[in-house]
C-alpha cells in the first residue's frame, strides 16, 4: 500500500567503486521516493542481510525500500515491498504473503499488459522500455507514444515509466504521461549519485502533470 507518490524509484546498479549502502544514501539524499535492490547473482543470505542495512538506510529517509523479484527475502527482511517481473511469481501469492500494507508493484510492457495490470491487486505499474537501455538490452522498445495512449485510458494507479530514462528526457516522459520514472544507470551508476538524483527530481516536479 502506497501512502505516499512515487516520483522518483532509483534501482541500485552492482559496482565494484562504490557499495550499495553508498548508492541507497546518496539516492535518498538526492530525493528518491523509493529505492528498489535488484542483485541476481547475491547470495540469498546476502542478500537478506543487505535487505535489513538498505531498509534501516531508506527508513532514516522515510524512503521506501522494495526488493526485485524476491518475495521470500521482501518478507523476511521487513522490506516496505516488492517488485515483480512478468515471468516472476504471481502477484496474488506476493500479496498473499506480503499482506495489504506492504507494495506490490509489477512490470509491464506495453499498453495492453499495462491494462491487464490495473487488475491485479498491485499499487504502481512499471511501464517501458521507454527508451533502449543498456540494463536490458534485449527488451522491447515503447517510445513514448505508450504513455500518451494510457493517459486516454481508465489506468487509476500509479504507471512508472522505465527504460533509458535520464536527465535529458526525463521532461518528454512526464509530459507524455507518466506518474513518475524508474531509473538505473542515470542515478545509482552515475559519478554523482546525489547530484544526478537531484537534477532528475527536480524535472519531474516541473513537468509532473502538464498536457502535451
Amino acid at each position: 500500500m502506497l501512502k505516499r507518490e512515487i516520483k522518483l524509484l532509483c534501482i541500485t546498479c552492482p559496482r565494484d567503486d562504490i557499495s550499495y549502502e553508498k548508492q541507497v544514501e546518496f539516492a535518498c539524499q538526492g530525493g528518491a521516493d523509493m529505492i528498489q535492490l535488484r542483485d541476481k547473482k547475491m547470495s540469498d543470505k546476502d542478500l537478506y542481510d543487505l535487505s535489513l542495512k538498505l531498509q534501516q538506510i531508506c527508513a532514516k529517509y522515510n524512503v521506501y525500500f522494495t526488493v526485485n523479484n524476491r518475495v521470500d527475502i521482501a518478507d523476511i527482511s521487513n522490506s516496505d515491498g516488492v517488485h515483480l517481473g512478468q515471468s516472476d511469481l504471481p502477484v496474488s501469492y506476493a500479496r498473499k504473503v506480503l499482506g495489504e500494507n506492504k507494495i506490490v508493484g509489477i512490470s509491464a510492457s506495453g499498453y495492453d499488459k499495462v491494462v491487464e495490470a490495473e487488475k491485479l491487486p498491485v499499487d504502481y505499474i512499471g511501464c517501458g522500455a521507454i527508451f533502449p537501455t543498456t540494463t536490458k538490452p534485449e527488451a522491447n522498445i515503447r517510445g513514448l507514444e505508450v504513455l500518451k495512449k494510457l493517459k486516454t485510458a481508465n489506468i487509476t494507479k500509479p504507471v512508472i515509466a522505465i527504460g533509458g530514462i535520464d536527465k535529458t528526457n526525463v521532461a518528454d516522459v512526464i509530459k507524455a504521461g507518466a506518474d513518475g520514472v524508474a531509473v538505473v544507470r542515470a542515478v545509482c551508476g552515475a559519478q554523482d549519485i546525489k547530484k544526478e538524483a537531484q537534477e532528475i527530481k527536480e524535472i519531474i516536479m516541473k513537468y509532473r502533470r502538464i498536457e502535451v
